[in-house]
Protein backbone atom coordinates (compact mmCIF):
# COMPACT_ATOMS: atom_id res chain seq x y z
CA UNK A 1 0.00 0.00 0.00
CA UNK A 2 2.88 1.91 1.18
CA UNK A 3 3.50 2.64 -3.43
CA UNK A 4 0.48 2.39 -4.30
CA UNK A 5 -0.71 5.71 -2.79
CA UNK A 6 1.83 7.92 -4.39
CA UNK A 7 0.88 5.72 -7.85
CA UNK A 8 -1.90 6.97 -7.80
CA UNK A 9 -0.98 10.43 -7.20
CA UNK A 10 1.41 10.16 -9.88
CA UNK A 11 -1.36 8.75 -12.23
CA UNK A 12 -2.97 11.84 -11.52
CA UNK A 13 -0.67 13.96 -12.46
CA UNK A 14 0.10 12.04 -15.48
CA UNK A 15 -3.35 13.14 -16.71
CA UNK A 16 -2.61 16.55 -16.79
CA UNK A 17 0.32 16.08 -19.50
CA UNK A 18 -0.70 16.85 -22.94
CA UNK A 19 -1.90 13.87 -24.69
CA UNK A 20 -1.08 13.90 -28.26
CA UNK A 21 -2.37 15.31 -30.91
CA UNK A 22 -3.69 13.13 -33.82
CA UNK A 23 -3.09 14.20 -37.29
CA UNK A 24 -4.27 12.43 -40.26
CA UNK A 25 -0.89 11.18 -41.74
CA UNK A 26 -0.24 7.88 -39.53
CA UNK A 27 1.73 7.66 -36.54
CA UNK A 28 3.45 5.35 -34.22
CA UNK A 29 1.47 4.91 -31.01
CA UNK A 30 3.96 4.21 -27.58
CA UNK A 31 2.98 3.96 -23.77
CA UNK A 32 5.00 5.56 -21.33
CA UNK A 33 4.66 3.88 -17.75
CA UNK A 34 5.69 5.96 -14.85
CA UNK A 35 8.89 5.67 -13.75
CA UNK A 36 9.44 3.99 -10.61
CA UNK A 37 11.28 5.00 -7.85
CA UNK A 38 11.77 3.37 -4.14
CA UNK A 39 12.85 7.25 -2.22
CA UNK A 40 12.33 9.93 -5.40
CA UNK A 41 9.09 10.27 -6.36
CA UNK A 42 9.15 13.83 -7.08
CA UNK A 43 12.01 13.43 -9.42
CA UNK A 44 10.49 10.36 -10.97
CA UNK A 45 6.96 11.90 -11.39
CA UNK A 46 8.59 15.05 -13.34
CA UNK A 47 10.69 12.41 -15.22
CA UNK A 48 7.73 10.58 -16.42
CA UNK A 49 5.61 13.55 -17.58
CA UNK A 50 8.91 15.30 -19.32
CA UNK A 51 9.19 11.75 -21.21
CA UNK A 52 5.28 11.92 -22.17
CA UNK A 53 6.01 15.70 -23.21
CA UNK A 54 8.62 14.24 -25.74
CA UNK A 55 6.71 11.59 -27.28
CA UNK A 56 4.07 14.68 -28.05
CA UNK A 57 6.74 16.47 -29.80
CA UNK A 58 8.48 14.05 -31.57
CA UNK A 59 7.57 13.81 -35.66
CA UNK A 60 5.77 10.30 -36.09
CA UNK A 61 4.86 9.53 -32.72
CA UNK A 62 2.13 9.60 -30.72
CA UNK A 63 1.27 8.74 -26.30
CA UNK A 64 -1.21 5.65 -26.52
CA UNK A 65 -4.40 5.77 -24.47
CA UNK A 66 -3.80 5.41 -20.87
CA UNK A 67 -2.03 6.02 -17.86
CA UNK A 68 -0.03 3.50 -16.29
CA UNK A 69 2.38 3.01 -13.65
CA UNK A 70 5.40 0.28 -13.53
CA UNK A 71 4.97 0.03 -9.67
CA UNK A 72 1.60 -0.35 -9.99
CA UNK A 73 0.87 -2.93 -12.52
CA UNK A 74 3.97 -4.62 -11.49
CA UNK A 75 2.64 -5.17 -8.32
CA UNK A 76 -1.04 -6.63 -9.70
CA UNK A 77 0.52 -9.23 -11.72
CA UNK A 78 3.03 -10.13 -9.08
CA UNK A 79 6.09 -8.77 -10.82
CA UNK A 80 9.33 -7.87 -9.06
CA UNK A 81 11.00 -4.31 -10.09
CA UNK A 82 12.74 -4.27 -12.54
CA UNK A 83 10.19 -6.75 -14.34
CA UNK A 84 11.76 -9.79 -15.88
CA UNK A 85 11.27 -10.29 -19.87
CA UNK A 86 8.12 -12.77 -18.89
CA UNK A 87 6.88 -10.38 -16.65
CA UNK A 88 7.61 -7.11 -19.70
CA UNK A 89 5.63 -9.30 -21.93
CA UNK A 90 2.94 -9.71 -19.40
CA UNK A 91 2.94 -5.68 -18.62
CA UNK A 92 2.50 -5.54 -22.25
CA UNK A 93 -0.68 -7.16 -21.98
CA UNK A 94 -2.24 -5.38 -19.26
CA UNK A 95 -1.29 -1.85 -20.53
CA UNK A 96 -2.64 -2.89 -24.01
CA UNK A 97 0.25 -1.95 -25.61
CA UNK A 98 2.70 -3.57 -27.94
CA UNK A 99 5.75 -0.70 -27.45
CA UNK A 100 5.72 0.88 -24.35
CA UNK A 101 8.83 2.43 -22.46
CA UNK A 102 9.59 1.72 -18.32
CA UNK A 103 12.45 2.79 -16.39
CA UNK A 104 13.97 3.06 -12.74
CA UNK A 105 15.34 5.82 -11.17
CA UNK A 106 17.52 6.78 -8.32
CA UNK A 107 19.18 9.92 -6.60
CA UNK A 108 22.91 9.69 -6.07
CA UNK A 109 24.24 12.63 -4.51
CA UNK A 110 23.10 15.70 -6.56
CA UNK A 111 22.68 13.48 -9.31
CA UNK A 112 19.87 11.56 -10.68
CA UNK A 113 20.24 8.45 -12.63
CA UNK A 114 17.49 7.00 -14.64
CA UNK A 115 17.56 3.36 -16.11
CA UNK A 116 14.99 3.53 -19.56
CA UNK A 117 14.13 0.89 -21.57
CA UNK A 118 11.76 0.09 -24.87
CA UNK A 119 9.41 -3.09 -24.87
CA UNK A 120 8.24 -3.73 -28.40
CA UNK A 121 7.21 -6.40 -30.50
CA UNK A 122 7.13 -8.76 -27.66
CA UNK A 123 10.64 -7.97 -25.75
CA UNK A 124 13.36 -5.53 -25.00
CA UNK A 125 14.47 -3.79 -27.94
CA UNK A 126 17.09 -1.07 -26.13
CA UNK A 127 18.11 0.57 -23.28
CA UNK A 128 20.12 3.84 -21.74
CA UNK A 129 20.90 5.73 -19.14
CA UNK A 130 20.44 9.31 -18.59
CA UNK A 131 22.21 11.33 -15.75
CA UNK A 132 20.87 15.11 -14.92
CA UNK A 133 20.96 17.64 -12.43
CA UNK A 134 18.96 16.48 -8.98
CA UNK A 135 17.54 19.50 -8.57
CA UNK A 136 15.64 19.45 -12.18
CA UNK A 137 11.76 18.19 -10.33
CA UNK A 138 9.79 20.82 -12.62
CA UNK A 139 8.31 18.80 -15.31
CA UNK A 140 8.12 22.07 -17.30
CA UNK A 141 12.15 22.67 -16.69
CA UNK A 142 13.58 23.24 -20.42
CA UNK A 143 16.53 21.17 -19.55
CA UNK A 144 14.46 18.38 -18.43
CA UNK A 145 12.88 18.34 -21.61
CA UNK A 146 15.85 18.47 -23.31
CA UNK A 147 17.26 15.31 -21.23
CA UNK A 148 13.74 13.44 -21.61
CA UNK A 149 14.06 13.66 -25.39
CA UNK A 150 17.32 12.99 -25.67
CA UNK A 151 16.36 9.49 -23.90
CA UNK A 152 13.81 9.24 -26.09
CA UNK A 153 15.51 9.77 -29.02
CA UNK A 154 18.18 7.03 -27.92
CA UNK A 155 15.60 4.62 -27.11
CA UNK A 156 14.07 4.97 -30.72
CA UNK A 157 17.76 4.12 -32.41
CA UNK A 158 18.73 8.01 -32.58
CA UNK A 159 22.50 7.88 -31.52
CA UNK A 160 24.00 10.50 -33.44
CA UNK A 161 23.36 14.51 -33.66
CA UNK A 162 24.32 17.31 -35.80
CA UNK A 163 27.22 19.81 -35.00
CA UNK A 164 27.18 23.24 -36.44
CA UNK A 165 30.19 25.07 -36.28
CA UNK A 166 30.36 28.88 -37.47
CA UNK A 167 33.13 30.88 -37.22
CA UNK A 168 33.70 34.06 -38.42
CA UNK A 169 34.63 33.26 -42.13
CA UNK A 170 38.20 31.54 -41.39
CA UNK A 171 39.62 28.03 -42.70
CA UNK A 172 41.04 25.80 -40.43
CA UNK A 173 40.70 22.68 -38.36
CA UNK A 174 37.56 21.91 -36.15
CA UNK A 175 38.81 19.91 -32.86
CA UNK A 176 36.18 18.30 -30.57
CA UNK A 177 37.20 17.15 -27.21
CA UNK A 178 40.67 17.70 -27.99
CA UNK A 179 40.57 15.55 -31.14
CA UNK A 180 40.78 16.48 -34.52
CA UNK A 181 37.39 15.84 -36.42
CA UNK A 182 37.12 17.72 -39.50
CA UNK A 183 38.15 21.14 -41.87
CA UNK A 184 35.89 24.49 -41.81
CA UNK A 185 36.01 26.19 -44.95
CA UNK A 186 34.64 29.77 -44.92
CA UNK A 187 33.46 30.24 -41.62
CA UNK A 188 30.97 26.77 -41.50
CA UNK A 189 30.84 23.45 -41.53
CA UNK A 190 28.62 20.25 -39.75
CA UNK A 191 29.59 17.30 -38.29
CA UNK A 192 28.21 13.97 -36.98
CA UNK A 193 28.98 13.27 -33.26
CA UNK A 194 28.03 11.43 -30.11
CA UNK A 195 25.34 13.25 -28.24
CA UNK A 196 26.36 14.52 -24.87
CA UNK A 197 28.62 18.00 -24.35
CA UNK A 198 31.46 18.66 -26.42
CA UNK A 199 34.71 21.28 -26.23
CA UNK A 200 34.62 22.57 -29.30
CA UNK A 201 37.69 24.81 -30.63
CA UNK A 202 38.88 26.18 -33.86
CA UNK A 203 42.51 26.87 -35.35
CA UNK A 204 42.63 28.52 -38.24
CA UNK A 205 46.39 30.08 -39.70
CA UNK A 206 46.68 34.23 -38.32
CA UNK A 207 43.95 33.87 -35.90
CA UNK A 208 44.05 33.01 -32.01
CA UNK A 209 42.01 29.79 -31.55
CA UNK A 210 39.05 30.01 -30.39
CA UNK A 211 37.33 27.66 -28.02
CA UNK A 212 33.03 26.99 -27.02
CA UNK A 213 30.38 24.37 -25.24
CA UNK A 214 27.43 23.00 -26.89
CA UNK A 215 25.44 20.04 -26.16
CA UNK A 216 23.94 17.87 -28.81
CA UNK A 217 20.67 15.93 -28.45
CA UNK A 218 20.55 12.50 -29.90
CA UNK A 219 19.36 12.60 -33.55
CA UNK A 220 19.19 16.34 -33.53
CA UNK A 221 21.25 19.02 -34.25
CA UNK A 222 23.11 22.02 -32.24
CA UNK A 223 24.92 25.19 -33.30
CA UNK A 224 28.06 26.66 -31.89
CA UNK A 225 28.91 30.12 -33.00
CA UNK A 226 32.40 31.05 -32.47
CA UNK A 227 34.61 34.22 -33.18
CA UNK A 228 38.56 33.63 -33.76
CA UNK A 229 40.60 36.88 -33.13
CA UNK A 230 43.52 37.50 -35.15
CA UNK A 231 46.98 37.84 -33.73
CA UNK A 232 49.30 40.47 -33.61
CA UNK A 233 51.20 41.38 -36.52
CA UNK A 234 54.41 41.42 -34.51
CA UNK A 235 53.59 38.06 -32.70
CA UNK A 236 55.91 38.97 -29.61
CA UNK A 237 58.75 37.00 -31.02
CA UNK A 238 61.37 39.79 -32.75
CA UNK A 239 64.07 41.18 -30.14
CA UNK A 240 63.75 44.07 -32.51
CA UNK A 241 60.41 45.07 -32.24
CA UNK A 242 58.66 47.60 -29.68
CA UNK A 243 57.59 44.93 -26.69
CA UNK A 244 54.54 46.53 -24.72
CA UNK A 245 56.50 49.10 -23.20
CA UNK A 246 57.36 50.84 -26.63
CA UNK A 247 60.70 50.17 -26.29
CA UNK A 248 62.49 48.27 -28.52
CA UNK A 249 64.93 45.19 -27.13
CA UNK A 250 68.04 47.26 -28.82
CA UNK A 251 66.84 50.62 -27.04
CA UNK A 252 66.70 48.68 -23.82
CA UNK A 253 70.07 46.56 -24.52
CA UNK A 254 71.54 50.28 -25.07
CA UNK A 255 70.55 52.18 -22.60
CA UNK A 256 71.58 49.66 -20.01
CA UNK A 257 74.95 49.23 -21.32
CA UNK A 258 75.79 52.84 -21.52
CA UNK A 259 73.95 52.92 -17.38
CA UNK A 260 76.10 49.64 -16.26
CA UNK A 261 79.89 50.62 -18.08
CA UNK A 262 78.87 54.19 -16.75
CA UNK A 263 79.01 52.67 -13.50
CA UNK A 264 81.36 50.19 -13.69
CA UNK A 265 83.87 52.89 -15.25
CA UNK A 266 83.19 55.07 -12.17
CA UNK A 267 83.91 52.09 -9.69
CA UNK A 268 87.45 51.78 -11.79
CA UNK A 269 87.68 55.25 -11.44
CA UNK A 270 87.42 55.31 -7.55
CA UNK A 271 90.10 52.39 -6.93
CA UNK A 272 92.16 55.03 -8.87
CA UNK A 273 91.54 57.90 -6.77
CA UNK A 274 91.97 55.20 -3.71
CA UNK A 275 94.97 54.20 -4.98
CA UNK A 276 96.41 57.74 -5.45
CA UNK A 277 95.47 58.72 -1.95
CA UNK A 278 97.37 55.84 -0.40
CA UNK A 279 100.48 56.39 -2.01
CA UNK A 280 100.16 60.07 -0.44
CA UNK A 281 100.23 59.02 2.84
CA UNK A 282 103.11 60.19 5.58
CA UNK A 283 103.66 57.09 7.00
CA UNK A 284 104.80 55.01 3.43
CA UNK A 285 106.38 58.79 2.33
CA UNK A 286 108.38 58.45 5.28
CA UNK A 287 109.17 54.15 5.15
CA UNK A 288 110.09 54.93 1.46
CA UNK A 289 112.43 57.67 2.13
CA UNK A 290 114.58 55.22 4.08
CA UNK A 291 114.60 52.49 1.19
CA UNK A 292 117.67 52.40 -1.08
CA UNK A 293 116.29 53.65 -5.04
CA UNK A 294 117.09 50.03 -6.52
CA UNK A 295 114.81 48.08 -3.80
CA UNK A 296 110.86 47.94 -3.44
CA UNK A 297 109.17 49.35 -0.50
CA UNK A 298 106.74 46.85 -0.08
CA UNK A 299 109.47 43.85 -0.25
CA UNK A 300 111.36 45.53 2.38
CA UNK A 301 108.02 46.00 4.80
CA UNK A 302 107.50 42.13 4.04
CA UNK A 303 110.69 41.12 3.89
CA UNK A 304 113.05 43.37 5.33
CA UNK A 305 115.97 44.76 4.12
CA UNK A 306 118.82 47.52 4.45
CA UNK A 307 118.18 51.08 4.30
CA UNK A 308 119.82 53.99 2.39
CA UNK A 309 122.79 53.81 5.63
CA UNK A 310 123.62 50.44 5.63
CA UNK A 311 121.67 49.53 8.68
CA UNK A 312 119.17 46.92 8.81
CA UNK A 313 115.50 47.61 8.31
CA UNK A 314 112.83 45.28 9.93
CA UNK A 315 109.57 44.06 8.15
CA UNK A 316 107.08 46.57 9.03
CA UNK A 317 103.34 44.74 9.17
CA UNK A 318 101.50 48.57 8.40
CA UNK A 319 103.56 49.24 5.24
CA UNK A 320 102.93 46.14 4.54
CA UNK A 321 98.86 45.96 4.58
CA UNK A 322 99.00 49.27 3.16
CA UNK A 323 100.64 47.67 0.25
CA UNK A 324 98.40 45.25 -0.15
CA UNK A 325 95.69 47.74 0.06
CA UNK A 326 97.09 49.67 -2.83
CA UNK A 327 97.92 47.06 -4.89
CA UNK A 328 93.81 45.37 -4.53
CA UNK A 329 92.83 48.92 -5.41
CA UNK A 330 95.57 49.15 -8.63
CA UNK A 331 93.88 45.58 -9.81
CA UNK A 332 90.51 46.77 -9.37
CA UNK A 333 90.97 49.76 -11.20
CA UNK A 334 92.99 48.55 -13.96
CA UNK A 335 90.02 46.00 -14.59
CA UNK A 336 86.85 47.70 -14.09
CA UNK A 337 87.49 50.86 -16.11
CA UNK A 338 88.19 49.66 -19.12
CA UNK A 339 85.36 47.06 -18.69
CA UNK A 340 82.87 49.76 -18.11
CA UNK A 341 84.25 51.54 -21.16
CA UNK A 342 83.70 48.37 -23.24
CA UNK A 343 80.21 47.57 -21.78
CA UNK A 344 79.49 51.14 -22.48
CA UNK A 345 80.61 51.18 -25.89
CA UNK A 346 78.32 48.07 -26.55
CA UNK A 347 75.54 50.03 -25.15
CA UNK A 348 76.31 52.98 -28.06
CA UNK A 349 76.67 50.56 -30.54
CA UNK A 350 73.11 49.24 -29.99
CA UNK A 351 71.46 52.24 -30.28
CA UNK A 352 73.34 53.38 -33.03
CA UNK A 353 72.23 50.15 -34.87
CA UNK A 354 68.21 50.44 -33.62
CA UNK A 355 65.96 49.93 -36.22
CA UNK A 356 62.63 49.32 -34.51
CA UNK A 357 61.19 51.98 -36.79
CA UNK A 358 61.62 50.45 -39.56
CA UNK A 359 58.69 47.59 -39.50
CA UNK A 360 60.57 45.80 -42.46
CA UNK A 361 63.62 45.05 -40.29
CA UNK A 362 63.96 41.90 -38.12
CA UNK A 363 67.52 41.41 -37.29
CA UNK A 364 68.28 39.90 -34.27
CA UNK A 365 70.65 41.83 -31.64
CA UNK A 366 74.02 40.14 -30.90
CA UNK A 367 74.14 39.21 -27.26
CA UNK A 368 77.57 40.51 -25.20
CA UNK A 369 78.59 38.69 -22.28
CA UNK A 370 81.90 40.16 -20.67
CA UNK A 371 84.58 38.06 -18.93
CA UNK A 372 85.92 39.30 -16.17
CA UNK A 373 88.90 37.53 -14.39
CA UNK A 374 90.82 38.38 -11.13
CA UNK A 375 94.18 36.42 -10.05
CA UNK A 376 97.31 37.23 -7.95
CA UNK A 377 99.49 38.68 -10.54
CA UNK A 378 96.55 40.98 -12.24
CA UNK A 379 93.41 40.49 -14.11
CA UNK A 380 91.95 39.40 -17.34
CA UNK A 381 89.19 41.11 -19.48
CA UNK A 382 87.57 39.54 -22.55
CA UNK A 383 84.43 40.27 -24.12
CA UNK A 384 82.43 37.54 -26.14
CA UNK A 385 80.25 38.35 -28.62
CA UNK A 386 77.60 36.53 -30.54
CA UNK A 387 75.91 37.13 -33.76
Amino acid sequence: MRRIVPTLLLSAACMLAPQAVYAETPTSSIQVLAVSSDKNFEHAQALTIALKRAVTRAEGWALAKGDYSLEVISLAIGCDIPPSPDCQKKIAGKAGANRYIWGTLAVQKKEAVAELHLFENGAEARSTTIRYASNLTDPSDDTLMEVAAGGFAELMGATQGVLVVIAGNVTGEVFVDGEKVGLISEGRTELTVAPGEHKVLVRAPGYNDAVGTVTVRPGDSAEVRLTPSAKDAGGGSDPAKDSGGGMSSNKMLGYGGLAVGGIVAAAGGYFWVRSALDNSNSDWDEFKSKVRENDDPCDVAANGGVDINGNAIQRNAKINDHCDTNKSNKTLATILTPVGLVIAGVGAYFLLTDDSDEKSAKKRPPRVQPIVGLGPRGGEVRLHVTF
